[in-house]
């Protein structure tokens, strides 16, 4: 399935992905747990939440904040996770 411009891939009651970086450390500061990460044939990275995070993820999108270094350390620990995979 081809991603959008907002980077929602699918939707699905059970969880909400993104291949948006900042937008999966915004979420993961906000303390929603990452399920996953899958690599797509594309390059770019799929990172699964629980469906909770979807309101989150809308709120990031309208500017919402998070303290900089919940941000900064959860963006550091996507980066480390993207280079395993």
């Amino acid at each position: 399935m081809t991603a959008q411009r907002d980077t929602r891939l699918a939707y699905s009651t059970e969880h909400h992905t993104t291949t948006d970086l900042s937008c999966a450390a915004f979420l993961m500061a906000r303390g929603h747990p990452l399920l996953g990460t899958e690599r797509q044939l594309t390059g770019r990275c799929v990172f699964t939440f629980p469906a909770a995070a979807r309101e989150d993820a809308v709120a990031f999108y309208a500017s919402a904040q998070v303290p900089a270094r919940a941000f900064a350390n959860a963006l550091r620990d996507l980066k480390t996770m993207i280079r395993e995979l």
